[in-house]
């Protein structure tokens, strides 16, 4: 079993795993913390990262008045829009088999 090729591939996946998961605990165990400056500049990007992000989009959408009326709205005709999809398909398809089989 030992010289197959997949027990081989196994095995290399392991060890190699194994130290990409020893050295970084390592390193990170062992290397020094960061700085201020580099813990600001962490915290800068984060914030530029949430300001596009869909959550700040999602804020502003619940301040404005129009646009969450017009959110309310068409939630209100999708149901039955879907219904009279689903009704016209099944028809639709019913009259392409009448007419198929005759």
């Amino acid at each position: 079993m030992m010289q197959k090729p997949w027990f081989k591939v196994v095995i290399w996946i392991l060890a190699t795993s194994f130290f990409f998961m020893a050295s970084s605990i390592l390193i990170s165990y062992l290397s020094p913390g960061p700085t201020e400056a580099q813990s600001m500049q962490f915290m800068q990007g984060m914030m530029g990262a949430m300001h596009n992000s869909l959550m700040v989009f999602s804020m502003s959408i619940e301040e404005d008045f129009d646009l969450k009326r017009l959110i309310v709205n068409v939630s209100a005709i999708t149901i039955p829009l879907i219904f009279i999809g689903i009704i016209l398909g099944v028809y639709i398809r019913f009259l392409r088999g009448k007419r198929n089989a005759g």
